[in-house]
């Protein structure tokens, strides 16, 4: 087996978002004090560090923005990366700020390890950094790698004491006894500990931490539990400062739309649907369903339909988190094309997609054909570009129906016996006879003609053969 890691050093940073780039620290509590775990370039700037309490660095920049360190986002984060990466292997496992895949099955796949690494670098989400990475024969090693010798390469076990061996201690494991014990004894490093016979040992520290160095060079299995992605993509982020504006939301959206995509890519699926959520702090949730009218996984396709759709969205209040979910996702096909196809008779949608995006998709329908002799029930409204079932049938139209038909049918008036529009009508030619509609409540029998008036406009009318009465369904070009 050959374990790739993949450590962010910046993750605790990375998962809050906002407009602009100001000086930011993430805190954890140590010892009853709140320290700086981590901070941004620009607080670093104005001296801020890791490890400095909280209120020291808040009297040195008054302006810098906190925010308690959050491992519940940082899983949810990693595992949304997994997601990404499911496409290059299926074995997937996680340590703190790492994610850790078993690509020794996947080398052939993609032509060896250098061009998968240079394909997963190409293609990594905004939100990942990929160049903290280690190779490695044990998933503990290329964790331990990734860490602290970034760019490692390993495949030979027999490398592996050799590339370890001046790692201190504190770095493989940080049980306080564990350490204790081996540093009472003149051990710093894990080359020192590989240096003594292994029952030597095996008596002097704990059983745990000689199994431990066995996992590290893969002696012993190293079982870990495997990450299975989920069925639905559901994933939240929570912004950095609050956005009232609702074309601002465009640009945290990106992220969740670029792990939207690497979902798809990692499941060899599509979406058509988008849920979006946008949570205030007193009011109820904004909800927008972003529809499209092909699937597809494609990010900049996706966010200028997103950004159609914010045109018309109204915000009640500013926005503190956005949430994206995609819960019927299909798998990808495909599509097959003629062997002289050009390409050049491919129907280009983008414009619908604006159109329906800016109007709302109950704007922009569109019309097919439905399986009954009735005028005014054989049509309806349906997406545009849809196609009709293979059982359906195409079309129930006569050559002598019109293309033009009232939205609902016209009483026209009898004079002398004859019906009247702008004038009495003359009959010219009998049309059709229908009878239908007798399970729908809507029964009809009626006779069809076509007629013209004084003015010379043709129409197509019909005789209810119950009442007797004539009405107007259409015109004529």
């Amino acid at each position: 087996m050959l374990w790739l890691g993949f450590y962010f050093p910046q993750l605790p940073l990375s998962i809050f978002a906002g407009e602009q780039a100001v000086p930011l620290a993430v805190t954890r509590r140590e010892k009853g004090r709140d320290l700086i775990d981590r901070c941004n370039d620009l607080a670093q700037a104005q001296g801020i560090h890791a490890g400095m309490p909280l209120n020291t660095a808040l009297s040195l920049l008054s302006s810098l923005q906190v925010r308690e360190r959050d491992r519940a986002r940082e899983q949810q984060q990693l595992e949304a990366l997994a997601g990404w990466a499911w496409q290059y292997s299926s074995r997937i496992s996680f340590d703190p700020l790492l994610m850790l895949l078993e690509v020794g099955a996947s080398l052939k796949l993609f032509g060896g390890f250098s061009s998968l690494l240079e394909r997963m670098q190409q293609e990594q989400p905004a939100a990942a950094d990929l160049q903290h990475w280690a190779l490695a024969p044990s998933p503990s090693a290329a964790a331990l790698l990734a860490r602290y010798r970034p760019k490692t390469r390993i495949t030979d076990p027999g490398q592996l004491p050799g590339q370890l061996a001046d790692i201190p201690l504190q770095r493989l494991t940080r049980r306080r006894q564990v350490l204790e014990l081996v540093q009472g004894i003149g051990l710093a490093s894990i080359g020192d500990c590989l240096q003594l016979p292994r029952p030597e040992l095996a008596r002097r520290a704990e059983p745990e931490f000689v199994l431990l160095l066995d996992r590290l060079l893969g002696r012993v299995p190293d079982p870990r539990p495997l990450w299975q992605p989920p069925e639905v993509f559901e994933q939240r982020l929570l912004l950095l400062h609050e956005i009232g504006q609702a074309g601002a939301l465009l640009f945290p959206a990106r992220r969740l739309v670029e792990s939207l995509c690497g979902f798809l890519r990692g499941r060899d699926g599509v979406a058509q649907r988008l849920q979006w959520q946008f949570l205030h702090r007193d009011a109820p949730p904004t909800l927008l369903a972003q529809g499209m009218l092909a699937p597809g996984r494609e990010v900049e396709y996706m966010l200028e339909i997103f950004r159609q759709s914010l045109e018309r969205l109204s915000l009640p209040e500013a926005v503190v988190e956005m949430v994206l979910r995609v819960d019927d996702w299909q798998a990808f096909q495909e599509q097959a094309g003629d062997l002289f196809d050009s390409g050049a008779g491919a129907q280009d949608n983008s414009f619908l997609e604006r159109l329906r995006a800016r109007m709302g998709s109950e704007a922009v329908q569109g019309i097919q054909v439905h399986p009954d002799h009735r005028p005014e029930h054989a049509w309806r409204y349906c997406e545009p570009l849809e196609k009709a079932g293979s059982g359906q049938a195409v079309s129930v139209s006569h050559g002598h129906q019109p293309i033009w038909l009232l939205p609902k049918p016209q009483s026209l008036p009898v004079r002398r016996g004859r019906p009247c529009y702008r004038g009495e009508l003359r009959l010219q030619v009998f049309s059709q006879r229908i009878e239908s509609g007798w399970w729908d409540d809507a029964d009809v029998a009626r006779d069809y003609y076509r007629a013209s008036n004084p003015a010379g406009q043709q129409l197509w009318i019909y005789r209810d053969r119950r009442s007797g009465k004539w009405f107007l369904q259409g015109f004529f070009d």
